[in-house]
């Protein structure tokens, strides 16, 4: 057994695998231009996104960024009409309207996706709020970066969800970089936690490299308080890929060469494949499925 990797939780690396395999199939084909809107892929932070759906509920609200694919994905979104969407295709999530950066699907939760930075976490107090009114059990997220944590919202929703005692879960997805700017030379701390405790919220912290019972545990938890009373969820993680893009992002802004080889093989992805050989033959034929998914947009789109 794994240390970092215990067997018991191969369903949910089996989901991690899902969301690989779908990302890279969209970066193999983005480059034929077919899929006309900007894409921003989560490859190298799918991780933690199979342990969200767990703990939510029908009924339940997710407010996201512009990197949507992830909480789209954990949420358990169609992920036939998301690849339609990126296409603008009229079958997608949002009839080809709204493309990678705003995605939704009521269904399971995902109520919006907003690409102006910190702008979904205002709207998120604002479901929080309602359902403290109404006296529901309902459970509202608020998912973005870190690089909204240098927003001035951001700060007054702290506020408002400590002050109020809102039922909300701050998920910040701290990847170290806003677009190619390292942390180092934007904030005086990489540890976004640091605001949540400012304003008296309890918070959580799970690292790429923590055993995944320790990542499970500590979700659960925050998923099972944020009912009744704010919570900060900090995810430590690195993003293989461009920060808008379908390249690998090896040595832009303030990454190096060596910086990236260093978090690559730090990647739990890489670290589930090279654990289980049922996960590689799986990435392979999925990449295969979700391949052909985009082929046959992509043929849609040149016989109109």
């Amino acid at each position: 057994m794994s240390e970092l990797f215990p067997t018991r939780y191969i369903n949910e690396y089996k989901r991690c695998i899902e969301f690989r395999a779908l990302q890279l199939a969209i970066a193999k084909r983005y480059e034929n231009q077919e899929m006309r809107c900007p894409i921003h892929l989560s490859i190298g932070q799918e991780y933690w996104l199979p342990l969200v759906k767990s703990g939510f509920r029908l009924g339940d609200r997710c407010f996201s960024s512009h990197r949507s694919h992830s909480m789209y994905m954990a949420l358990g979104g169609n992920i036939e009409r998301m690849i339609g969407e990126l296409y603008g295709s009229p079958n997608g999530s949002l009839r080809g309207y709204g493309g990678s950066m705003h995605l939704k699907d009521l269904e399971v939760g995902l109520e919006v996706s907003v690409p102006i930075v910190a702008s979904s976490i205002p709207l998120a107090i604002g479901s929080a709020f309602a359902a403290m009114h109404v006296r529901k059990d309902l459970l509202t997220i608020a998912y973005f970066g870190d690089g909204a944590c240098e927003e001035g919202v951001f700060h007054e929703c702290l506020n408002l969800a400590s002050l109020y005692n809102l039922p909300i879960l701050f998920i910040c997805e701290n990847n170290r970089y806003s677009c190619n700017t390292h942390y180092r030379r934007r904030q005086v701390s990489g540890e976004m936690r640091r605001f949540a405790n400012a304003f008296e919220i309890e918070s959580y912290e799970i690292g790429e490299t923590d055993n995944y019972g320790k990542i499970e545990s500590s979700i659960s938890n925050a998923l099972k308080l944020a009912r009744n009373k704010p919570i900060f969820l900090e995810i430590k993680s690195y993003r293989l890929y461009e920060h808008c893009g379908h390249r690998v992002d090896k040595c832009s802004g303030d990454r190096t060469n060596e910086e990236f080889n260093y978090q690559s093989g730090k990647d739990p992805i890489l670290g589930m494949l090279r654990e289980y050989k049922e996960l590689r033959v799986k990435l392979e034929e999925l990449m295969v499925h979700y391949d052909n998914i985009c082929e046959k947009h992509e043929s849609n789109r040149k016989n109109k």
